[in-house]
């Protein structure tokens, strides 16, 4: 991890957000590049916002590599949004019960890279233990239930929970503390989500390594997928996205010269791609 200071990228659509890191990684400097903090601010109906030009591209470009999955399959190991719209946004306790009974499975049969799971199981199914009378219990913790109950009852109450509370783990330290050089899953650690008191709600990520080319945009898009139907289920506005990426890299089996022509489309797509 690098010891440099963050650099701070703010962006008004989730395309430029991405084209802006990944020109950086295509710099000449950018061995030893710092970590970065992404801020995403733009949404519309609760969607964020996007460029079709530059995530065709990274589409197209993604179809050429080996194993690279595309930008929306990507997004959907972080949140089900094409079939939680698909189901017209149903209870959450249907759309929990669907995706573990019927989703997960089918995505661990279809690709041995879901065998540890996947980051949505990880929010509504995550397994522990915890102490009770002395003796180590197993348990198993829907997060975003939790998270949502607790803000049902306490807007109730007339009040609201702490920020601190509103927090979801991804990364298990009893299965994904391993010796394996490259574990792959999970890269994505921890979410928060954060509230202002005009109504807006804020997810905010921690990436220890990510492959920008390869999954950043997508990983962008889940996140906002999942603060948009939290936003849903809280009765809150989604406003902005936060990811911070402790180590970034360009990508895992790609070079710069292969991802040339992806770098002058995305310098075309943003205005102030120059400064």
């Amino acid at each position: 991890m690098s010891t440099k200071c963050p650099e701070i990228i703010t962006a008004s659509n989730l395309s430029h957000g991405w084209g802006k890191i990944f020109l950086r990684l295509m710099q000449p400097s950018s061995n030893g590049i710092a970590p970065i903090l992404l801020s995403i601010s733009g949404f519309t109906n609760g969607q964020v916002d996007e460029n079709c030009v530059i995530r065709d591209a990274v589409d197209g470009e993604l179809a050429k590599v080996e194993k690279c999955c595309s930008c929306a399959i990507s997004a959907m190991t972080i949140f089900p949004h094409k079939h939680w719209l698909r189901l017209n946004r149903p209870r959450r306790q249907q759309l929990f019960d669907w995706y573990l009974k019927e989703m997960l499975p089918r995505l661990k049969a279809r690709d041995q890279r879901n065998r540890q799971g996947t980051y949505f199981e990880r929010m509504i199914s995550f397994q522990g233990a915890k102490r009770c009378k002395g003796e180590l219990e197993l348990s198993e913790t829907n997060q975003l239930d939790h998270i949502i109950s607790a803000w049902e009852r306490d807007v109730g109450n007339g009040s609201r929970p702490r920020q601190s509370a509103l927090q979801v783990s991804c990364f298990d330290p009893a299965k994904d503390h391993t010796g394996q050089k490259r574990r792959g899953f999970p890269c994505l650690q921890q979410i928060s989500f954060g509230y202002d008191n005009d109504g807006g709600l804020s997810v905010t990520a921690y990436y220890p390594t990510q492959y920008i080319f390869d999954r950043g945009y997508g990983n962008y898009l889940g996140l906002a997928h999942l603060g948009e139907f939290m936003a849903h289920e809280l009765n809150l506005r989604m406003t902005r996205i936060n990811c911070l990426v402790a180590h970034p890299k360009l990508g895992n089996k790609v070079t710069k010269e292969q991802l040339r022509p992806l770098e002058r489309i995305v310098q075309e797509q943003i205005p102030d791609s120059a400064a």
